[in-house]
């Protein structure tokens, strides 16, 4: 079914609105900004994923609270450290500034919550996966990468599997995980130890990415056969960039 913009919504500059759908059976709100090249304007999806709800009342109270959010960030200078706007160095290594600076510690009520996730879907929780989401869990949390052509931000995914949270599809992550389990067998082999699935990263086509005893991260994916062996989410990422990050900037949920 062909969606249909039911609402729309501005903040008073006009940079940013909200665009309410109506899909089969629900509505969804989507944030937008707007792009202007000095002869024409068009407004495209920010990095907000969406928000889907079955009512219209529900789904333009969750678009005025964040264009809300919109604003009081934009008002909220100091919010914005030096440096987060202004990356350099090569692709590698603004992205690796832009891990570093979008971090927020995990807590270990979080940790405990990975943990449940992996044991109530009878997945062993090697120490090394453990590990990688108390250093890489919180990033991009309040944070996301703007890339030179802002319209690719939403392809940009680091997403850990007990992250995912869905009012519509509420056992999503233990889905994903039984989906990607298909291939733990042949990542063991490829790797030659045990390795734990932990989430998607990457552009456009994500990897799944496993880690390992060795604390190495074995990727799969979807348009090719070959496993792909990386240190950090950093190379994963760009590995699969043709352009790179220029900056980052404050992003609610």
């Amino acid at each position: 079914m062909e969606r249909e913009c039911v609402y729309i919504e501005y903040t008073h500059d006009r940079e940013y609105r909200f665009v309410i759908y109506r899909e089969e059976n629900c509505y969804k709100t989507r944030l937008q900004k707007k792009l202007t090249d000095g002869k024409s304007a068009c407004y495209v999806d920010d990095f907000d994923n969406g928000h889907i709800v079955e009512s219209r009342e529900r789904a333009i109270e969750i678009g005025r609270e964040r264009l809300k959010k919109y604003q009081d960030r934009e008002n909220a200078t100091d919010r914005t450290p030096e440096g987060y706007s202004q990356l350099s160095g090569t692709k590698i290594e603004k992205l690796r500034q832009a891990m570093r600076l979008a971090y927020t510690d995990v807590s270990e009520e979080e940790l405990e919550h990975f943990r449940t996730v992996y044991r109530e879907n009878d997945i062993i929780l090697l120490p090394t996966a453990e590990e990688f989401y108390r250093r890489y869990g919180g990033v991009f949390r309040d944070h996301y990468v703007i890339l030179d052509d802002p319209r690719y931000n939403s392809d940009l995914w680091l997403c850990f599997y007990a992250d995912i949270v869905s009012d519509r599809w509420p056992n999503e992550a233990a889905t994903r995980l039984e989906d990607v389990m298909d291939d733990i067998d042949q990542v063991k082999e490829f790797a030659g130890q045990e390795v734990c699935p932990v989430g998607n990263i990457g552009f456009y086509y994500p990897a799944v990415v496993y880690v390992g005893e060795d604390g190495r991260l074995y990727c799969v994916y979807e348009y090719q056969d070959e496993i792909e062996v990386f240190d950090t989410p950093e190379e994963i990422i760009a590995e699969q960039l043709s352009y790179e990050p220029v900056g980052i900037a404050i992003r609610q949920k």
